[in-house]
C-alpha cells in the first residue's frame, strides 16, 4: 500500500470546485450535457483514494475490503479494515488469493488478498443520481480465479445505460472452504469465501456512494463457481437486502452438506498431519505452501452451518429463495472444457473409443445398466470422434438440471434465460472442436486480462457483434432489471408452461422454445432425480 502523506483535502476540494463549476455550466445550457467528470480521489469509511480516470473509464484498483485473513483471522469471518491515514494508491490490483496455478498460470501464497476493484464511467450523472451497480463473483471451482482478470470497461458505458462494476477476490480452496471438526466455531464452518463475498456486498452497501453508485440498486453476477455462491446468497438469510437482481452464468445451484463436508475435511487435515478435534492451532500454524500445493482435490460450499443452514437446492425447490429478478443461463457445450483437460491437449492423451464406457460410467456418476442407456442415445456411430460424444451426453445431463433450476426459479422471481451458442468461441489448441464450452462466453463481456489487446483482433465481425449485443443484455438486466434492450430482440419472461430462452449467436440472436428438446432432458429426467 501507497499512502500519500500530504493531506488531500485541497486536493478534493479542487475537484470538489471543479465539479461545482462543470455542474454549474451543464444546467446553465438547459441541461446538457448531463454528465460530469468524475474525480480521481474519493473517501469512503477506511480512509481516501486515488483512482485513474481515462477516457473510456474510471478504475479504483486493489481496496481492502476487509482485515487480512491472516495468523488467528485465518479460517474465522471476515473483520473489519483498520483505516489508513491519508490517501491510499488504487492504481494497482491487489495480490490474488492462494492457488496453485491460477487462471493465467499466476501461483500465489499471499493470504492478505481480501481486495475489490471499482469501475465506473469517467463521467457521472451531474445530478448527483446514483448509477446501477454490477457485483462481479468469479469463477474457477471455488479454487482458482481473480476479480482482477475482468476488466469491466466495456460494461460501465452502454447505450442502454451506464453502471458501476465491483470485482472481488475471495478465499479459494482449502483457505475459503474447508469444513473440519476443528474449525467448527460458530462462524460458517466451510463457508469462508461466501462469508468474503458478504462483506464484499456489505462494502459495497456502505461505500458505493461515493463512488456514484446506488446501493439500493446492486446486481449480483457470477459465472461458475459464482454462479453457484450467488444461490447460496439467495439461500442465505443475513444475504437478503443486499442486492435486488442476480446473474448466474453457468452456475447451477449446487452445496455439500456440513457432515459430508467435514468428514472430507477432517480426512485432508490428517493428511496434512493434523489430526483430532483439538487440532485448530495446527492448522492455522501450516505454511500458505502447504494449503497450496496439498489443497483438497475440489472445494464446495456448505449448508447446516450458522451461515447457510438450509440446502439451497432444497430452498430453491421449496420456493423460498430470495425474490429478486434473476438472469440465468448456460452455453450449448458446457463440458467440452472437462473433456479437453483430460482428451483435448494435442500434445496429450486422447479418449480411445473402448475407454468410452468406463469414462461415461466415472466423469457421469452412471451405473452400469445407466452407462448402457447412454450408450445408445449417443453411440459412437453418432460422432466425429469419442471426444465429442462424451462432450455431448455429460453436458446434456448437466445443462439438463440448469433447465430445471430455472423452471424452479420462474415459479417464484421473474425469470430470464440465455443460451450461449457461438460455435466457435475463441478456444486453446484442441484435438476436438469444443463449440461454446463453458466459459466461453465471458470474452464476450470483459476485457481478459490473458489475452489483452489481442481480443479484438482475433473475434470475427459477427462474435464482435455479439459481444456488442452480450453487454448491452447484460447493461439492461443491470439497469432496468429486464433484458430489454432498445432495437434487439426483448428476451420474455421464463415460464415452464411457456420456456422461451433466448440463443446467443454470431449468426443472429434466436428465440426458441426447444432448449430442453434439444439437450435430450427428457431422456436424463430420471438421472438428475
Amino acid at each position: 500500500m501507497i499512502v500519500r502523506n500530504r493531506k488531500w483535502a485541497g486536493r478534493g476540494a479542487g475537484a470538489v470546485i471543479a465539479l461545482v463549476a462543470m455542474l454549474v455550466m451543464a444546467f446553465a445550457v438547459g441541461g446538457s450535457p448531463a454528465y460530469a467528470a468524475a474525480p480521481d480521489i474519493v473517501a469512503i469509511d477506511s480512509g481516501g483514494l486515488h483512482g485513474v480516470v481515462t477516457r473510456n473509464y474510471r478504475l479504483f484498483n486493489g481496496i481492502p475490503y476487509a482485515a487480512p485473513p491472516v495468523g488467528s483471522l485465518r479460517w474465522r469471518a471476515p473483520q473489519p479494515v483498520p483505516p489508513w491515514p491519508g490517501v491510499r494508491e488504487a492504481r494497482d490490483a491487489g495480490p490474488n488469493c492462494p492457488q496453485a496455478t491460477g487462471l493465467g498460470g499466476l501461483r500465489s501464497t499471499t493470504e492478505d488478498c481480501l481486495y475489490l476493484n471499482v469501475w465506473t464511467p469517467p463521467t457521472l450523472p451531474a445530478d448527483g443520481r446514483g448509477l446501477p451497480v454490477m457485483v462481479w463473483i468469479h469463477g474457477g471451482s471455488l479454487q482458482v480465479g481473480a476479480g482482477s482478470m475482468y476488466g469491466a470497461a466495456p460494461l460501465v458505458s452502454q447505450p442502454d445505460g451506464d453502471a458501476i462494476v465491483v470485482t472481488l477476490n475471495y478465499r479459494l480452496g482449502a483457505l475459503g472452504f474447508l469444513a473440519a471438526s476443528a474449525l467448527d466455531e460458530g462462524e460458517g464452518a466451510g463457508d469462508y469465501g461466501l462469508m468474503d463475498q458478504q462483506a464484499a456486498l456489505r462494502w459495497v452497501q456502505r461505500n458505493i456512494a461515493a463512488f456514484g453508485g446506488d446501493p439500493n440498486r446492486v446486481t449480483v453476477d457470477g459465472e461458475s463457481a459464482g454462479g453457484i455462491s450467488i444461490c447460496a446468497h439467495m439461500a442465505t438469510p443475513s444475504s437478503a437486502g443486499l442486492f435486488q437482481a442476480a446473474m448466474l452464468q453457468s452456475g447451477p445451484c449446487l452445496a455439500q452438506s456440513l457432515p459430508e463436508a467435514k468428514a472430507a475435511g477432517d480426512a485432508w487435515a490428517a493428511g496434512v498431519g493434523c489430526a483430532g478435534p483439538d487440532s485448530a492451532d495446527c492448522l492455522r500454524g501450516l505454511s500458505p505452501d502447504v494449503l497450496v500445493d496439498r489443497a483438497p482435490e475440489s472445494a464446495s460450499v456448505v449448508y447446516g452451518n450458522s451461515f447457510l443452514p438450509r440446502s439451497p437446492v432444497a430452498e430453491l425447490k421449496a420456493g423460498r429463495m430470495m425474490q429478486v429478478p434473476t438472469f440465468i443461463g448456460s452455453n450449448h457445450d458446457e463440458m467440452a472444457l472437462w473433456v479437453w483437460m483430460r482428451y483435448g491437449n494435442p500434445l496429450g492423451a486422447r479418449l480411445e473409443a473402448s475407454a468410452y464406457p468406463a469414462v461415461l460410467e466415472t466423469q457421469l456418476s452412471l451405473g452400469r445398466s445407466e452407462v448402457d442407456r447412454v450408450l445408445q442415445e449417443y453411440p459412437l456411430s453418432a460422432y466425429a470422434q469419442p471426444a465429442l460424444a462424451l462432450t455431448r451426453a455429460w453436458t446434456d445431463k448437466v445443462v439438463c438440471n440448469v433447465i430445471d433450476q430455472i423452471a424452479d426459479f420462474s415459479r417464484q422471481n421473474p425469470t430470464y434465460a440465455y443460451q450461449f451458442d457461438d460455435p466457435a468461441p475463441l478456444a486453446p489448441p484442441s484435438t476436438f472442436p469444443m463449440g461454446a464450452y463453458h466459459a466461453a462466453e465471458l470474452p464476450s463481456l470483459f476485457d481478459l486480462t490473458q489475452l489483452g489487446t489481442l481480443l479484438p483482433t482475433v473475434m470475427t465481425p459477427d462474435q464482435q457483434r455479439l459481444a456488442s449485443e452480450m453487454r448491452r443484455y447484460w447493461t439492461r438486466f443491470i439497469v432496468s432489471n429486464t433484458p430489454d434492450p432498445q432495437g434487439l430482440q426483448p428476451i420474455p419472461r421464463y415460464s415452464p408452461s411457456a420456456p422461451t430462452h433466448l440463443s446467443l449467436r454470431p449468426t443472429g440472436n434466436q428465440l426458441s422454445d426447444t432448449f430442453a428438446t434439444d439437450h435430450r432432458c427428457a431422456f436424463w429426467a430420471g438421472f438428475n432425480e
